[in-house]
């Protein structure tokens, strides 16, 4: 883990993701609604033949980038690489501040999340949030039926739970424990038209999101979905060299089950905080900033993954770490 600033010139992307029909594009259309301020250019990654231009308001046409390369022989995730890269170079003159990225309904988001981890996009692009929209109405019927529905819910960062007008109270309750059940680190909040404060979705702050969350090792296993969220903590100051250790020791054990992993690390001799995210093997960290006087200081990590894990045994091992 090596301390190193970031550029300051990096643009700030959300990718808006969600399944089919919760509500992507109304979405976009109200943060561009509410966004005037600023220059925002809207990525739209589109499979199907209707085009999505005409469906987004409040925007230039020169403003709206449409990814529509698919190709069966290539991979999706090297063609949307090389497709940012050509943005940053193409708007260089004349450049946008932020960049919402509409993702398709059925977009697996593991490789739209890794691609933030990839080369040039470290230097050019950060991301400010993977964002989830679900459909109240039919969202437990998508996580019943389609894997892609869990892993959306699974990466995101914050979750709107939509159209919550069409469905009664009861179901929203279901729904919303079944999500936290799957990722209990993203914040859900219930929306009609998509329609949240845009400071509590746009830019989540790691350190804040993560800091209140508590060890749930003694949690039942999740009967529902395969899925679940392990939380570990520790307040003694840890070792650098045993914490590195330790991260290889997780992704040789687990790195086919983990989906998506956050945490910040409280090191010894060393006043600055220091975040880690993952995205299944692939990683980076960083020192973040100097710890406040007022911040209570410790480790946490918080791991999202597919089938068995012993938390205990990894709560364990990670506290071992001092």
């Amino acid at each position: 883990m090596e301390h190193h600033h970031e550029n300051v010139s990096k643009k700030t992307v959300n990718v808006i993701g969600g399944f089919l029909g919760a509500g992507k594009t109304t979405l976009v259309n109200y943060i561009l609604s509410e966004m005037t301020d600023k220059r925002v250019d809207v990525l739209v990654r589109e499979y199907g033949a209707v085009s999505i231009d005409d469906m987004l308001i409040n925007i230039k046409r020169e403003n709206i980038h449409v990814f529509t390369n698919i190709h069966v022989h290539e991979d999706p995730q090297i063609l949307l690489y090389h497709y940012f890269h050509k943005l940053h170079d193409k708007t260089i003159e004349n450049p946008f501040d932020h960049l919402l990225m509409e993702a398709s309904g059925l977009d697996a988001p593991e490789g739209l999340i890794h691609l933030f981890f990839l080369g040039h996009m470290q230097q050019f692009y950060e991301l400010g949030s993977y964002i989830v929209i679900t459909d109240a109405e039919y969202g437990q019927l998508n996580l019943d039926e389609y894997k892609v529905a869990k892993h959306q819910i699974s990466f995101a960062d914050v979750i709107l739970l939509n159209k919550v007008d069409l469905a009664d109270d009861e179901e929203i309750e279901h729904l919303e424990k079944r999500i936290h059940s799957i990722n209990s680190m993203a914040e859900i909040y219930r929306t009609q038209y998509g329609r949240v404060e845009l400071n509590k979705i746009m830019n989540i702050d790691l350190y804040e999101q993560l800091k209140d969350l508590s060890n749930n090792s003694k949690e039942e296993e999740n009967s529902v979905d395969n899925i679940r969220t392990v939380v570990l903590s520790e307040n003694r100051p840890m070792d650098k060299e045993k914490v590195n250790e330790w991260i290889q020791n997780l992704f040789v054990t687990y790195g086919n089950q983990l989906l998506r992993s956050k945490g910040f690390f409280y090191f010894k001799n060393d006043d600055y905080r220091y975040e880690f995210q993952a995205v299944r093997k692939t990683y980076h960290s960083k020192a973040d900033k100097l710890w406040e006087d007022d911040e209570e200081r410790k480790s946490i990590v918080v791991l999202i993954a597919e089938g068995e894990i012993d938390s205990a045994m990894l709560q364990k091992s990670f506290s071992l770490c001092n």
